[in-house]
């Protein structure tokens, strides 16, 4: 059953609108102590657009970043804090088009410092649904006492962010160092996810007391399917406001809006492979539309997002 919850709007500036969830919310999920959903046309004109992909895709995401930073300043989140505290861990390959450090400088007019981890998920052999994370690469030089970070990720099972945590633990720990707060920024986090990150702050607070996570996610918390990778929007896990709810029954319908394979797809192969991410939508939306079941209003929609991802093959294809 989708949870339209009534959250309280915490803010609503240039076109950016960011709910919290109640405190029997939190009590029942144990979400991370703050969490936040974030509203915008940027992040919807992602979400909303699959076949997406490449520069276009990038371009957009930039304007997202920036109204990530927008609504922390808005906010006061880092109010007193110190800008020499501050860095930006990046998971490798993702995290890099998230673009955090380009939407910091654009608000803060600060180039964030960066640590790196080269990290991939891999499935438990013989599983459904279930992954590990394995890290390949650290790269912890610019990593500050005190530390102040920001992660941008797309969280389905929270393998990928958990044990990325975990590193950066082990890294404070062996320099002696102290944690002050994580700020995650998920444009598709699902529930499943977001809960256990809260769970994991819990342990990090035994560690570093006084540490916390900030969540943000856009849009709301997607129902994660049985395969451990896809992100539905009106699925039984699925929490949202009632504005999201709105918007994805008006650009989707009931059919898509439940049945979309996937909130963002591969969202690296997305960014790091354009013209393989247009071929893989354009055979999802023409295996899909063969389905005799599916209701009309579905199959002009999807068939729209097809044309759109054809022609964005074609024009790519045009330039090379």
């Amino acid at each position: 059953m989708v949870s339209v919850i009534d959250f309280e709007k915490v803010f609503d500036t240039n076109g950016i609108r960011v709910y919290k969830p109640s405190k029997a919310l939190f009590s029942k999920l144990q979400l991370p102590s703050s969490t936040y959903i974030m509203c915008s046309q940027a992040s919807r004109d992602i979400l909303y657009s699959p076949y997406l992909a490449g520069k276009e895709l990038q371009e957009k995401m930039k304007e997202v970043s920036k109204n990530f930073f927008n609504v922390i300043s808005g906010l006061g989140l880092l109010k007193n804090k110190k800008k020499q505290a501050m860095t930006e861990l990046v998971f490798l390959a993702g995290g890099l088009y998230y673009y955090l450090n380009h939407g910091f400088k654009a608000i803060f007019d600060y180039a964030l410092p960066q640590c790196f981890i080269g990290i991939q998920r891999a499935r438990v052999e013989g599983s459904v649904g279930q992954f590990i994370a394995k890290i390949s690469y650290e790269n912890y030089e610019s990593l500050p006492n005190n530390a102040i970070i920001f992660i941008g990720d797309t969280i389905a099972t929270g393998a990928t962010i958990t044990k990325g945590i975990l590193s950066l633990q082990s890294s404070l720990l062996e320099k002696n160092y102290v944690l002050d707060e994580i700020h995650v920024f998920s444009l598709a986090c699902s529930t499943t996810g977001a809960c256990k990150l809260g769970e994991f702050e819990q342990r990090l607070k035994s560690i570093f007391k006084q540490s916390k996570i900030n969540l943000f996610v856009t849009e709301q918390l997607f129902t994660l399917m049985e395969d451990g990778t896809d992100l539905r929007f009106l699925e039984k896990d699925s929490i949202m406001p009632q504005e999201t709810y709105d918007y994805t029954l008006k650009t989707y319908g009931t059919w898509l809006g439940k049945n979309m394979k996937c909130a963002v797809f591969d969202w690296g192969t997305r960014c790091k492979n354009p013209l393989k991410h247009y071929h893989e939508f354009i055979d999802y939306a023409s295996n899909t539309l063969k389905d005799k079941s599916i209701p009309q209003e579905a199959k002009v929609i999807l068939s729209e997002m097809k044309i759109k991802a054809q022609q964005s093959l074609e024009e790519s294809l045009a330039t090379l």
